[in-house]
């Protein structure tokens, strides 16, 4: 008797399972609330990352070790941060303000200038050096502020 045949029936069903279960999944990722949920966790990690190096220039803590990561992973999380307001995800619990949308080339070139903050943080990082730190620590914070001020909602 050969088994092969029924066995490769059950495999085809099984992929053709998981071929829909993956297509349903991946609509669903697309949902607004989860984009949204998804780019306010992205700002949570590079607050964190901008607290560590805060703690440091502030001399709370001493250890540098962590300072090239935290560096670049804010640049990471901003290198893409521009795709995550599609046209849709304006509403929900969001504090992004319609003048994202509306104002689309301006947030781009603030978000630029936070990006050009953030590679500059990595350089800075990289040299240990505590006043450069702090010097380019001062500039992504303001360069945050240029997205934060007029593209977010008073906090």
């Amino acid at each position: 008797m050969n088994m092969a045949a029924p066995i490769k029936h059950i495999l085809t069903a099984i992929a053709t399972v998981c071929t829909i279960i993956s297509l349903s999944t991946a609509h669903a990722a697309d949902e607004p609330e989860n984009i949204i949920k998804f780019r306010q966790n992205v700002m949570k990690g590079n607050g964190a990352h901008i607290t560590n190096i805060a703690a440091v220039v502030k001399g709370q803590v001493t250890t540098t070790a962590n300072l090239a990561a935290d560096a670049q992973a804010i640049a990471d999380g901003l290198e893409n941060f521009g795709k995550l307001f599609p046209t849709g995800t304006e509403g929900g619990k969001t504090n992004a303000l319609a003048k994202v949308w509306d104002d689309r080339a301006g947030f781009d070139k603030a978000l630029a200038d936070a990006q050009d903050a953030a590679e500059n943080m990595i350089g800075a990082a990289a040299s240990n050096d505590i006043a450069t730190i702090g010097k380019a620590l001062g500039a992504l914070g303001k360069s945050c502020g240029g997205c934060h001020k007029p593209y977010r909602k008073k906090m």
